[in-house]
């Protein structure tokens, strides 16, 4: 068996999906536990999410990099994924791959996720092109601003994470450039 994996579910005033998206994450087999990092809600979301079986973490800093940080910070396994807090347009079987796809070497799984009524414009004519002239050894991901995925933790310093939204981004500019392999499910 391969090692646990930690989920960690970054979620600000996300009361109307959290505990739905926590039951269902915590009946596959591989999770070990599922974080919520509550990146100050002012509704129910830190309630229903501990109602639901996650534990959570409650982080102040506004930010998705300052709650990814924070959760990644409090999981207990060196195997965490990202997942985001609104799961509906995200076909679940998907995360079981995920955790398959670690090797000797690799330090990150992207999931690629396709939603059918977005064709995600920027990412095709913006984010994918400048990836692929800046960064070759990442031009086989199709899907580089995926904030779905599965990290080493330990191949990552966690304090040097943006605050922002570009988290995801950093997080897989980080592995990449700390020599360890991203691959994409």
């Amino acid at each position: 068996m391969q090692d646990p994996v930690s989920i960690i579910i970054p979620a600000h005033n996300e009361a109307d999906t959290i505990g739905a998206v926590v039951r269902r994450l915590q009946d596959l087999p591989w999770v070990d536990e599922v974080v919520v990092v509550d990146n100050g809600s002012t509704d129910a979301t830190s309630a229903l999410a501990s109602e639901s079986g996650a534990r959570t973490v409650r982080e102040e800093a506004r930010g998705m990099g300052h709650a990814v940080r924070a959760g990644i910070k409090a999981a207990r396994n060196d195997w965490v994924m990202k997942l985001d807090a609104d799961l509906e347009r995200f076909d679940t079987a998907l995360f079981g791959i995920m955790p398959q796809a670690r090797a000797e070497g690799v330090g990150l799984v992207k999931g690629a996720w396709n939603d059918p009524e977005d064709n995600m414009p920027m990412t095709r004519l913006l984010v994918t092109p400048a990836i692929r002239q800046m960064f070759p050894g990442l031009s086989h991901l199709r899907a580089p601003n995926s904030g779905i995925y599965l990290v080493d933790r330990r191949c990552i310093a966690l304090q040097e994470l943006v605050g922002s939204k570009a988290a995801d981004r950093d997080v897989m500019l980080r592995i990449h450039a700390a020599g360890a392999e991203v691959v994409e499910v």
